[in-house]
């Protein structure tokens, strides 16, 4: 288990703005010692009994390796190994969080990218040696790690902002946006109890409906109209109304225009 300091700083931090929740976590990254005990503990404990296994989730996307010390809504702490030797990436990811990270092995080495309206540009080279820390507001900058020929391990925290969270993903060779995702989730577990009602014909649950359209995003409030009008399209049809007409975001008060008139059985425009 992770010490008792570092549990009551993820607890307090989860409530806390991004600045402070920030500022909560980064004493953990800079000095490690915790970390370090936690392994000699759990190397201990295996060679006490080989079938012990640590009491942490574990996950593998592609080449890297990750191990999951602390997780909540908004606060991630993993320890991370990138596989060497691993084909270089051609997108530039980036998370919508506050990231911290400390190579423990080696020294990290990447190109530094920055968000410019839609579009991502290259802000030149970066390394972080092993030991130091590399902190990026990941909202609008990202690294793109080179690859290496050895494994590197990282000792890694993200923080997310109140409310949701945008991810992107961009074309490494122009910059342009491959794609983007809202990654909350709160607003996922709540979409998909919306859509378990909907699969069940809860008429009885519109209200509930009404209510998430309310959503931060527009991508967000698109998502639960389209789950009210396949529930009841009829008790939707105000709130389309509303939305064809008042929503602030083009994209989405478009959508609901046009599907406005398909519901209203008029001529949709070529």
């Amino acid at each position: 288990m992770i010490p008792a300091a570092l549990a009551e700083a993820v607890d307090t931090a989860e409530a806390a703005p991004i600045d402070r929740a920030v500022a909560l976590i980064r004493p953990f990254l800079s000095d490690i010692g915790w970390f370090d005990a936690l392994l000699a503990e759990e190397i201990q404990a295996m060679a006490g009994d080989p079938r012990h296994l640590p009491g942490f989730r574990a996950s593998r996307q592609g080449g890297a390796r990750h191990l999951v010390l602390a997780r909540t809504e908004r606060i991630w702490l993993t320890a991370s190994l990138l596989d060497g030797g691993q084909a270089p990436s051609e997108r530039v990811h980036f998370s919508g969080r506050v990231s911290l990270c400390r190579p423990l092995n080696g020294p990290l080495a990447g190109d530094a990218w920055r968000l410019e309206g839609a579009r991502a540009m290259m802000a030149g080279a970066r390394i972080c040696a092993a030991g130091a820390t590399i902190e990026l507001d990941e909202r609008r900058e990202a690294l793109w790690v080179r690859p290496t020929d050895a494994p590197l391990m990282l000792l890694r925290a993200q923080v997310a902002p109140t409310g949701p969270v945008q991810a992107r993903i961009h074309d490494r060779s122009d910059g342009r946006t491959i794609a983007s995702a809202q990654a909350d989730e709160g607003h996922a577990r709540a979409l998909m109890l919306l859509s378990l009602l909907r699969l069940q014909g809860r008429r009885d649950a519109a209200d509930q409906f009404a209510q998430a359209l309310d959503a931060p995003l527009p991508g967000q409030r698109w998502a639960v109209m389209r789950e009210y009008l396949a529930l009841d399209t009829a008790r939707a049809l105000p709130a389309l109304r509303a939305m064809a007409g008042r929503e602030i975001d083009a994209v989405v008060r478009g959508l609901a225009t046009r599907t406005l008139r398909q519901v209203e059985g008029m001529p949709c425009p070529a």
